[in-house]
């Protein structure tokens, strides 16, 4: 990328880590989207849900919450005073979120998992992204100006 398209498309700190808000609450709403349907067929709710809870406490206090940090940190620590604005991720964590896309589309491509299983699975994730999305947020709201 040309330095120039590189400068023009450069923002304040400050505000990568609200787009990396925004960007999880909205990949947050997706993955809960496509899994509710398969949450709510065949009853079992309050098996679901705890299996869906369990989902989510799992990724969100022991992997996505722990990126939020990583990155939050990343960013208010970076010397630069405007980043690309692309950058709210390092490259690690593109490649991950790739994988993970990836990985979801081929799952339900191919019914490689069962949907009760899709349904809380998706449901536990979604809320885990959605939550990290607040906390990124909350993060960018609390930042001096």
């Amino acid at each position: 990328m040309s330095n120039n398209l590189n400068k023009k498309l450069s923002i304040p700190n400050k505000y990568l880590i609200l787009i990396a808000g925004i960007v999880w609450i909205f990949a947050g709403l997706m993955v809960i989207k496509i899994g509710f349907p398969y949450f709510v067929i065949k009853g079992q709710f309050t098996f679901k849900i705890l299996l869906a809870a369990s989902v989510f406490l799992v990724f969100y206090v022991s992997i996505f919450s722990r990126l939020v940090d990583k990155h939050t940190n990343r960013i208010n620590s970076d010397s630069r005073t405007r980043m690309f604005f692309l950058e709210f991720f390092d490259k690690k964590s593109y490649l991950i979120m790739l994988i993970m896309i990836l990985g979801g589309i081929t799952i339900r491509k191919l019914s490689l998992l069962p949907g009760y299983f899709i349904g809380f699975f998706y449901v536990g994730i979604g809320l885990a992204l959605f939550s990290c999305g607040v906390k990124f947020v909350y993060n960018f709201m609390t930042l001096p100006i």
